[in-house]
């Protein structure tokens, strides 16, 4: 007995507990590495993830002046002047412009039109970049020969190759090539319509110089400065003297953190899947080893009597469950790595830079040892059943535990909070926010586990004597002495909850995206509209029998002063008050206070506003008085201004003043022209304006027709198909939801082991069962519709709490995060529920083959 080891930690290395793990464990392998794959499945998502975010931020960070193209770059809405830069020309080694827009470009020989982002430049942007071209060189060759490039999708699209024709306003342009990859982004725009370069040199001649209302100016800036102190000084004194509003300086920096700050809450988001399908994994483990221990305690307490001390019979299955893990962690690992290199290959051409296919070493060793750790705490709550062995008890077939110990109980539970916590840590999150999700994702599992524990608690209490044996028997099998009924329902009910819940979310944001093809609302806008075009374009619009739905002047312009406060001294104040934790003060975002408006003037509300403060400004204003404004209710909110309050307009260099006359509520959601700052007639015709219309198609077939129509009558203005735009923003989103969609296929690769584990541990049962029924009398028939009974309602079970939760949290979304009542769908429902119910029909009746066939006088000897 003195080859025993006296202590727990000395177990951990003692070879006598190896050889006992290793041979204890040979009847029950196969079943115990089912849920293996159950923690490689969480921890390939995890892997993945945190992979796929290492690499792109390792090449953002080698590669981060390729984001931007230069070492500064100042870009406005107004043309920057030479007198301007001749304030940093010192600093500077070498300049580029470029002046952005978006046009229709046609194909005179087809007569096909298409919306396109135009950038016109001059100088050697990129700078170090190493721009893709087809033919090779023919970037440094567009300053010196008129030409375009475009973009080899929209090469494709409108049918044409170098040599072609294409014409953008009254220019005739001869393609030069295709541009693929080096140069950046411009704006955020540029998503939504293909690039299309030209020298800045041929912008004059193309008409459209000064008649395009979202017009973007760049001066790419390349520094003198050698050293990173040199830098960080020119930087500064760029930045100095070009602060105002209006003005953006960007550096690789910036865009770096951009892009990184994008990168960590797109990780933060999928993680939070990862994260679900890890502790399902954890969940699995917890249920393999309490089946496994409950088998193995005669062997224990025989253990016990031979002297074996209790923390290495402890020691020995913990052995096994780290080895559970170790080969959860090395699978996932692996297959995570492949995930890796698929996701790489698969969305090479939209990563901002090159990623290597090999997922970093340190990302792949800190997600597998986080899944062994998860593993082994998991672990530990079942195997306390150890601690709690009574020898005499359990070899004489009674009770075997002891009293419980429940400070052991509570220090395993924290320490599996405070893994989870350290998982959501992983994330990139805050401590805080880690906190707040590992409690979230806590709070899930066990409203799931509530639900999925009433469902059977009611389905008990719902059985009647008067029904038949067959399906009495049936439903109370699910509370079978050492059942997993409910690790079957939490993990079949977690994995269709996850995948019918991306489902109906992906569906309600598309549903915000889609035009009513019954209804009345515009489809087609046609922006840059001069003053005095609008006849034009509107009588052109009615030789095609289309109506002109709305036609609203822009004019621009940006807030000066709230309350007689400047901008400069506003924003301070109620941020401090914010900071100081006053009742109803609330920080001023940015962006209310640095962009430009652009407002119109009319007599009426339209369609989309509701007045719910003052009365509509009226059309006569007394002389020297401000003038009256409607102002959006959220926007007032966030300027702290009610109805009465004054605010100072900078209307392109002229001040303007005006008083808050009433406040209006606008349904952003509809595709009217809707404004921020509407004001009454007779105020602002006499400032700068273009007009924009908007019109409705019967059909998509004219839209084509109607946009080459447009831009012979007036190459300046652009149309803009709705239903394509918002068909590329669908396209997007189907592309952000399949990889939600994956991932919650993960918790369904999860999952999925731990069923078929469940079935098996409980495959013994079945064949005793069937045994003594058919000893009593049964017929084979009865036994296998018993069985088919219980799979069905354990499918039941499942399907009934996945859809009561992913209906609860559908509404929640629709309620609070869009604020919109959509109507109940049954039909979702029902299929989700029909396909739980067929797969664990399926499931379980392949599983349970065979229980039957055994011989009740030889199940009956083995007791």
């Amino acid at each position: 007995m003195g080859s025993f080891p006296t202590s727990f930690l000395g177990a951990l290395f003692h070879p006598w507990a190896w050889r006992m793990a290793w041979r204890d464990s040979r009847s029950q392998r196969g079943r115990l590495a089912l849920y293996a794959l159950s923690i490689a499945a969480g921890i390939c998502a995890l892997t993945a993830i945190h992979a796929l975010k290492s690499s792109i931020q390792e090449g953002i960070d080698t590669q981060s002046k390729c984001l931007l193209g230069t070492d500064v770059l100042i870009s406005s809405r107004r043309p920057i002047t030479e007198a301007r830069l001749s304030n940093v020309a010192h600093l500077v080694r070498e300049t580029a412009l470029e002046t952005g827009f978006s046009s229709m470009l046609s194909v005179p020989a087809t007569k096909g039109t298409h919306l396109v982002q135009v950038r016109a430049l001059e100088g050697g942007y990129p700078f170090g970049n190493l721009v893709e071209t087809s033919p090779p060189e023919i970037w440094r060759k567009l300053q010196a020969r008129s030409g375009i490039l475009l973009e080899p999708s929209l090469m494709v699209e409108l049918g044409v190759g170098p040599g072609d024709t294409l014409k953008l306003g009254a220019l005739e342009l001869t393609v030069l090539g295709a541009v693929g990859r080096g140069v950046p982004r411009s704006n955020r725009f540029s998503g939504f319509a293909p690039e299309v370069f030209i020298a800045r040199s041929d912008l004059e001649a193309t008409g459209l110089a000064g008649l395009q209302s979202l017009v973007y100016h760049h001066v790419a800036l390349e520094l003198r400065a050698t050293t990173a102190d040199a830098r960080k000084e020119a930087i500064a004194e760029i930045q100095k003297n070009f602060s105002e509003n209006g003005v953006q300086v960007q550096t690789p920096e910036n865009r770096r953190e951009a892009a990184g700050e994008g990168l960590e809450k797109a990780k933060e988001f999928l993680g939070i899947t990862a994260l679900a399908a890890l502790v399902l994994g954890g969940i699995g483990v917890a249920g393999a080893i309490h089946t496994h221990i409950r088998r193995r305690l005669p062997t224990v307490a025989v253990l016990l009597c031979l002297g074996c001390p209790t923390q290495a019979a402890f020691g020995v299955y913990l052995i096994q469950a780290g080895l559970l893990g170790i080969l959860g962690a090395v699978l996932g690992a692996s297959f995570g790595a492949l995930a890796h290199a698929l996701a790489v290959h698969l969305a090479a051409s939209s990563l901002p830079v090159s990623v290597s296919a090999f997922p970093p070493l340190l990302s792949l060793c800190k997600t597998a040892g986080t899944g062994f750790f998860l593993c082994c705490g998991f672990a530990l709550l079942p195997l306390l059943q150890i601690q709690e062995i009574s020898p005499s008890a359990t070899l004489s077939g009674r009770s075997p535990a002891r009293a419980k110990t429940p400070l052991r109980e509570i220090a395993v539970y924290s320490l599996l909070l405070l893994l989870v916590w350290a998982v959501a840590r992983l994330n990139g999150s805050s401590s805080l926010r880690a906190l707040a999700l590992s409690g979230g994702l806590l709070a899930a599992f066990a409203i799931l586990a509530a639900t999925s524990w009433t469902l059977m608690h009611w389905s008990r209490k719902f059985l009647r004597p008067s029904w038949p044996y067959v399906l009495r028997q049936g439903v109370s099998n699910l509370f079978r002495p050492q059942n997993q009924t409910l690790l079957f329902l939490l993990s079949l009910g977690l994995s269709v909850f996850l995948l019918l819940s991306t489902w109906l979310t992906h569906r309600l944001v598309l549903g915000q995206l889609t035009l009513d093809p019954g209804g009345n609302g515009p489809n087609l806008y046609v922006i840059d509209v001069q003053p005095d075009q609008t006849s034009t374009i509107a009588s052109l619009l009615a030789s095609y029998n289309l109506p002109v739905l709305e036609d609203s002047p822009m004019v621009t312009m940006r807030i000066e002063s709230v309350k007689g406060l400047p901008l400069s001294a506003i924003e301070p104040l109620l941020n401090a008050a914010a900071n100081s934790g006053k009742p109803n003060a609330q920080r001023v975002p940015r962006w209310v206070m640095e962009r430009e408006y652009r407002s119109t003037y009319r007599a009426t509300l339209n369609a989309t506003e509701t007045i719910v403060a003052g009365s509509w400004p009226p059309q006569e204003v007394a002389p020297g008085e401000p003038v009256p404004l409607s102002l959006e209710q959220k926007l007032a909110k966030d300027l702290h201004v009610n109805v009465g309050d004054e605010i100072v307009l900078d209307v392109q260099g002229l001040p303007l003043k005006a008083r808050v006359a009433c406040l209006r509520k606008v349904d952003w959601s509809k595709f009217n022209l809707n404004f921020f700052m509407v004001f009454p007639p007779g105020v602002l015709e006499g400032a700068p304006q273009f007009h924009l219309l908007t019109t409705r198609l019967p059909n998509e077939q004219r839209s084509g027709e109607l946009q080459r129509a447009l831009l012979e009558a007036a190459p300046n203005v652009s149309a803009v198909d709705l239903a394509s735009v918002l068909a590329t923003v669908a396209e997007q989103l189907q592309k952000a939801a399949s990889v939600i969609q994956l991932l919650a296929g993960f918790t369904l690769a999860a999952g999925l082991p731990i069923l078929v584990a469940a079935l098996l541990n409980g495959k013994d049962q079945r064949i005793r069962e069937s045994v003594l029924l058919r000893t009593l009398g049964a017929s084979e028939r009865q036994v296998r519709s018993i069985i088919l009974i219980e799979y069905a309602t354990l499918g039941l079970l499942s399907g009934l709490a996945a859809c009561l939760l992913a209906l609860g949290a559908h509404w929640a979304q629709a309620r609070w995060i869009f604020k919109i009542t959509v109507p109940l769908e049954i039909i979702p429902f029902l299929v989700a529920l029909g396909l739980t119910l067929g797969a664990a029909l399926a499931a379980g009746s392949f599983l349970s083959r065979g229980v039957c066939r055994h011989s009740p006088l030889a199940i009956l000897r083995q007791g």
